[in-house]
């Protein structure tokens, strides 16, 4: 079982009951995580469920016969910091999809640390993510541990997209990357509509509004070190909350959904990471991205002016973000006055019916341009990333040897590399560069 390479490292390899195990199989996100796994899985693959009812995680199993692998099921209570250390202690690998994470989140670095667990999320809080670098990111490296969070549609296609692309102008033509910029089209394929929000996205944003003390919506060198050339890194990729027409691709854009703030500094992680395992991006890189509107509008007036509101309301609430707390609470009472639940969102019919591109665009230090896009099946927040989250925990199950780069609190691009890519293409994700 994967506690470290015992043969390169002189490690102990210990025996755990599960090689993989997923907490929160029984939300919107988590069951079609669980469906992923039950198909593709062999019969003596050892994993588990995980979660506070056992009679859900029983319903979800027997609601769905055509599976492969039959998971265990374990009890465990996320606030129960004995159930928290019994789970992670007996699994290689946790996929844990019970957010938000900024509220119970911090045991489990703690105590995947301990236990040599790797761990798998599908967090957007970044301020929590830079408190968790900062406390856990040196032991976890020292210990080979892998710690994980945005492995889901957010930040996985973004971040290999763009790796992909900057090995593609080295390799190529040994030229290094001046900027990169992703633009993303979510695709309605007719059927059932369904655009409800999840009550795990509440929760996020009220958690970014309840404990950002950092700034980190605003701030995209925020993953980045303090010995980090922050400044410069901070002015060339300032986020815009801004609505415009992208000649690229000939439409009217606006700030990605539903966290234009995630991507920016996890790809600028990659890229201060990276640098220490002789990938360079580029003296001066620049990463920024957006998404068109015509998911939302079918007429160019109507997508400019449903980018021009997601623009305000970004806008909005960056300045509540870097302002004083009463203007967090205007934010929370709205959200507050949605009545969304946790467990609440999109039906799981209106799911396949929604497919996203992203179409990445990039210039090197010299001038060349160069194009790469990534095509994907399944709504991106809840399906897609149910798959690409399932991909990323049987990765790290299955493989035995990391590069140094890849443990700490990391990123898909160090954690996974472009050696995941066919696991994202079985998550439905296809990725290529393109002639320009």
């Amino acid at each position: 079982m994967l506690v470290g390479d015992a043969n390169q490292r002189g490690v102990v390899q210990l025996l755990k009951t599960y090689r993989l195990v997923v907490l929160g199989a029984t939300g919107v996100t988590g069951q079609n995580t669980f469906r992923h796994l039950a198909e593709h899985l062999p019969a003596d693959f050892s994993w588990a469920i995980a979660g506070r009812n056992p009679d859900k995680m029983k319903k979800l199993v027997s609601d769905f016969p055509d599976r492969n692998s039959t998971p265990a099921y374990i009890p465990a209570d996320i606030v129960d910091r004995d159930s928290v250390d019994a789970l992670i202690k007996n699994c290689d690998v946790l996929i844990h999809l019970a957010g938000p994470y900024a509220t119970h989140g911090e045991l489990f670095f703690e105590k995947c640390i301990e236990h040599r667990t790797h761990y798998v999320d599908i967090g957007g809080e970044t301020f929590f993510i830079k408190r968790m670098i900062e406390k856990y990111h040196q032991a976890a490296s020292e210990k080979k541990v892998i710690l994980l969070p945005t492995a889901g549609y957010e930040s996985v296609p973004f971040d290999l997209l763009t790796l992909l692309a900057i090995t593609h102008l080295e390799g190529a033509y040994q030229e290094h990357c001046e900027k990169i910029k992703i633009v993303t089209s979510f695709h309605r394929l007719g059927g059932v509509r369904d655009n409800r929000i999840s009550g795990g996205s509440i929760g996020t944003m009220r958690n970014i509004l309840a404990g950002d003390d950092c700034n980190a919506f605003n701030d995209m060198a925020c993953l980045l070190p303090p010995k980090a050339d922050n400044g410069r890194v901070r002015d060339r990729n300032k986020i815009r909350y801004a609505a415009r027409y992208d000649e690229d691709v000939q439409a009217f854009t606006g700030p990605l959904q539903p966290a234009p703030f995630l991507n920016v500094p996890v790809v600028l992680r990659s890229a201060h990471l990276l640098s220490q395992a002789g990938i360079d991006y580029g003296a001066n890189f620049s990463y920024s991205d957006s998404m068109t509107m015509e998911f939302y509008a079918d007429s160019p007036e109507g997508q400019q002016r449903a980018a021009k509101r997601s623009a305000r309301i970004n806008r909005i609430t960056s300045i509540a973000l870097a302002g004083p707390r009463p203007l967090r609470g205007l934010i929370r009472r709205r959200l507050d006055s949605l009545g969304v639940e946790p467990g609440d969102g999109p039906s799981q019919e209106s799911l396949p019916f929604v497919d996203y591109t992203l179409r990445l665009f990039g210039e090197s230090d010299r001038g060349r341009s160069i194009r790469a896009q990534a095509r994907a099946k399944g709504h991106p927040g809840y399906l897609s990333t149910s798959k690409i989250v399932a991909e990323v925990g049987l990765f790290l199950a299955e493989e035995n040897t990391r590069p140094p780069v890849s443990f700490g609190v990391v990123t898909p691009a160090t954690a996974l590399g472009l050696e995941f890519l066919p696991r994202l293409e079985r998550a439905g994700v296809k990725m290529e560069m393109c002639d320009y």
